[in-house]
């Protein structure tokens, strides 16, 4: 890693370098260091999000599938969290990674290119605070269910009216003024790190004497995903990885809330997912030698997780412990929503939804985009509504949300990757936080992780492929990438120009610029067709 110039910046000098991006800032900053590095934490929730997804590498793979498929992502994860940390360290917008976006990929395809990455970003950003949420929901159910002796089990309803007033509930909380965000915040590490850190302890000396051999915890793979493969279903547990470990550039849709964000925005997201990794690893391996009965599993809570704290800390136990995963997890879908939030406000600013720059608009009261705030709330509470259809039909919505994040995460490194060997009118320009020489053979192997571990989540999860069975987030991606650039060749295209460009609130100049740079392409493309016909 490399420090770039003018690494440690004031206040006005940020807002120079905003303003320089075509983004006059409206947000208030009030995050340190340590408060971002704190949220970045929060977003990841380690121990509470692999409760969310332990089931799956478990249960389709085996022990060995949940310990060593977490081991192996954890590289590409970190290889992407480092790749995402340089293009934000370089434009630190509350944009993010959509931002970055707009300045790496050539001028002749940056507005369509940006629209789409946005959309994807809209889609994936959405899509996981209401997947965290619907989880958190299932989990606040799934102590009820311990507490009564597995006598209690939670209706659709229940879950359905539960989910929804999270939603409500968390959507006030992001409402608030950026300085109390900020010191709430502060407390996110702490309640990581003991809960995380309680799981790894607690589980092997409360069962000492009844844990599952080494051999089992090490070397199991069993095919539980019905494809016949063992290899294939020890890939498809790296939903568990991907999923926990996702949403890497949460923190820098702070970045105009965040102290000397160049700096400090990356080095969260970088210390965020190492830390993750590393204790995440532990948490699986604790997890496989607490199981007692692994045909017995997921029992009656429905979350494997749960039931191995049950089994091995007796009710009590299990309820204590449990009651501090179920408020790391509260933090989490607090810290995605916000970044959703975030997210929706800088797309909206830059005229890349169709609501007239509304969710842009900035309450005077709280001096933050509470209109972004409802939109939020209420696209997820509508999400929660297909459970009501089916588990299969709301699981399609909630299955997106590595896939479009990760997607939209690797348009910005392969452009990147691009200018770097090919002669184009765009350079990247480093900020504080640079790889270095070594920086385009992290993105290389960030943008072939990529490639492999969409593949495998899009996948169907279970063989044979039916209705209840099919996995659709392939589809739903595909699909809005298609909408969107369709929406955008043939009517948004006159409304839309990229990331800095927004008639109101921005400068002028960096419309111009976009609308010179169409012009100087098609003089381009135009003279070629010239020399063309004369030969």
């Amino acid at each position: 890693m490399g420090a770039g110039e003018n690494a440690f910046l004031g206040v006005e000098e940020e807002d120079e370098r905003l303003r320089h991006l075509g983004v006059r800032r409206e947000l208030r900053r009030e995050f340190t260091r340590f408060s971002t590095l704190s949220f970045a934490l929060g977003i990841l929730g380690c121990s509470a999000s692999i409760a969310s997804t332990f089931n799956s590498p478990l249960l389709l793979g085996g022990p060995a599938t949940a310990v060593w498929a977490w081991f192996l992502g954890s590289f590409g994860c970190l290889a992407i969290a480092a790749s995402v940390a340089e293009l934000v360290s370089a434009y630190p917008t509350a944009g993010g990674i959509y931002t970055s976006t707009a300045y790496v990929v050539p001028s002749k395809y940056r507005r369509v290119t940006t629209f789409i990455a946005a959309w994807l970003t809209v889609v994936g950003q959405l899509a996981t605070p209401a997947s965290i949420i619907f989880a958190l929901s299932q989990m606040i159910f799934a102590a009820v269910t311990i507490s009564t002796d597995g006598a209690f089990v939670a209706s659709t309803g229940q879950v359905l009216g539960l989910y929804v007033g999270l939603n409500f509930a968390i959507g006030i909380l992001n409402s608030l003024p950026t300085k109390a965000l900020h010191r709430m915040s502060l407390f996110y590490v702490y309640v990581n790190l003991f809960t995380t850190l309680a799981v790894i302890i607690a589980v092997p000396a409360a069962g000492k004497g009844n844990l599952a051999s080494s051999k089992f915890v090490w070397s199991t793979v069993e095919d539980g995903s019905g494809w016949g493969s063992s290899g294939f279903a020890f890939l498809l547990g790296l939903l568990s990885v991907q999923w926990v470990m996702t949403d890497y550039d949460a923190a820098a849709h702070l970045s105009e809330e965040v102290k000397n964000a160049a700096v400090a925005t990356p080095a969260a997201i970088i210390s965020a997912v190492f830390l993750t990794g590393l204790f995440g690893f532990f948490v699986n391996v604790s997890l496989c030698y607490g199981i007692r009965d692994f045909s017995a599993l997921p029992g009656p809570t429905s979350l494997a997780f749960a039931q191995i704290l049950w089994d091995n800390l007796g009710k009590r136990g299990a309820l204590a412990l449990w009651s501090f995963v179920i408020i790391l997890q509260t933090i989490t879908a607090a810290t995605c929503q916000l970044a959703c939030i975030r997210s929706i406000y800088a797309i909206s600013r830059d005229n890349g939804l169709p609501d007239g720059r509304l969710c842009a608009r900035i309450w005077r009261t709280t001096k933050t985009p509470v209109n972004a705030v409802i939109f939020t709330v209420v696209v997820d509470c509508l999400f929660g509504l297909l459970y009501l259809a089916s588990l299969v039909a709301i699981n399609a919505i909630f299955s997106i949300t590595a896939v479009a994040l990760d997607v939209s995460y690797a348009i910005p490194i392969v452009a990147k990757l691009y200018i770097r060997f090919f002669d184009t009118d765009t350079k990247f320009t480093p900020g504080p936080f640079f790889l270095g020489k070594w920086g385009y053979a992290v993105n290389l192997y960030a943008v072939l992780w990529t490639a492999l571990e969409t593949g495998i989540l899009i996948m169907p999860q279970v063989y044979p492929v039916t209705a209840d069975t099919m996995n659709y987030a392939g589809p739903i991606m595909g699909g809005v990438a298609l909408l969107s650039w369709l929406w955008y060749m043939l009517f948004w295209h006159r409304r839309y120009y990229g990331p800095g460009s927004q008639e109101k609130g921005g400068p002028e100049s960096t419309r111009v610029s976009s609308l010179d740079e169409k012009k100087e392409a098609q003089r381009a493309e135009t003279s070629v067709q010239g020399v063309e016909s004369r030969s």
